[in-house]
């Protein structure tokens, strides 16, 4: 069995082992904000992450890998609740079980590359589709670098999100109970907030899909339109106005996609614009704007009245 050994990080430790492959990081230690993982220890590329080697780090909300990673191990990163972003080789990954179960925060996984490449990689949103894929959507066939961007493999993840869509809003609620977890506190945990919560879940992701629509097809986008038009504004379930003002409020390009979807109508129009006495100006303008330019009614007649 190798010996192991320790190095100093910015605000933490590594312990490894040298290995005929290369180096092998064993653990992680420290309570820094970001750890950036060297590419070489003693002349020696770091191959590979251990199994549960960054498991429960909660102080870390960044990760850095070099491209000489090979192999990721079983829970490498589990439980690091704080973990925003990790950046990972663009290249095949031999990897393990559930890497990320429990990495709730993890909104972005950034794959090495240009400047150019990981720019239009945040551009077309694949960062952010890649940490769903294993964090919402919970399919680690997704976690395949190498296969991004693919006709498959943005197939597999819109088929993904349509399966996470169409599931029963009490999907999952009755589990909780069965693991004796009906005593937490929570919206998570009580059966009225469960699927209100749910719905919010699927309507995050679908107003991330259709602002995301790198080879998006006409159907998926046409099924995504009509859950945000399903829960507008005056229906029964109103979540996808919810979703917006409380969380996206200044930001035209979601009300851009509301509208597209065939949110706003006659109907609502007057309580959307009373929801928005908090929301500055410009978003107030687009959505008159849009009232003028698609619910207003003209009288075919009027162009013929004579100024008396």
């Amino acid at each position: 069995m190798a010996e192991e050994k320790v190095i100093s990080i910015e605000e933490g430790t590594l312990a490894y082992t040298e290995e005929k492959d290369g180096i092998h990081i064993k653990r992680y230690r420290g309570i820094g904000r970001k750890a950036i993982v060297p590419e070489f220890i003693d002349n020696q590329p770091v191959v590979a992450i251990g199994r549960k080697a960054f498991l429960s780090r909660k102080t870390l909300e960044e990760i850095c890998l070099p491209d000489s990673i090979e192999e990721i191990g079983d829970w490498a990163f589990a439980h690091a609740e704080g973990l925003t972003k990790i950046t990972i080789p663009r290249r095949e990954l031999i990897r393990g079980k559930e890497l990320f179960l429990g990495c709730k925060s993890l909104g972005e996984i950034m794959l090495l590359g240009t400047e150019e490449e990981q720019n239009q990689d945040k551009k077309d949103g694949i960062d952010r589709m890649l940490a769903t894929a294993v964090t919402t959507l919970h399919d680690y066939f997704l976690f395949t670098p190498t296969e991004i961007r693919s006709d498959a493999w943005m197939k597999r993840w819109d088929e993904q999100l349509l399966k996470l869509v169409r599931l029963d809003d009490l999907d999952g609620f009755q589990e909780l109970w069965t693991c004796g977890e009906e005593d937490y506190e929570g919206k998570e945990y009580d059966i009225e907030s469960y699927p209100v919560e749910k719905r919010k879940l699927k309507l995050r992701m679908i107003y991330f899909r259709l602002l995301h629509p790198y080879k998006l097809s006409d159907e998926v986008k046409d099924e995504l339109q009509h859950y945000l038009h399903d829960h507008t504004k005056g229906t029964k379930e109103s979540e996808a106005w919810e979703v917006l003002l409380e969380e996206h409020a200044e930001d035209i390009a979601y009300y851009q996609v509301f509208t597209e979807a065939g949110c706003v109508n006659e109907d609502n129009f007057d309580e959307i614009l009373a929801d928005m006495k908090d929301v500055n100006a410009q978003m107030k303008a687009y959505m008159l704007r849009y009232k003028e330019e698609h619910l207003t009614k003209t009288d075919a007649f009027a162009a013929f009245e004579l100024d008396w």
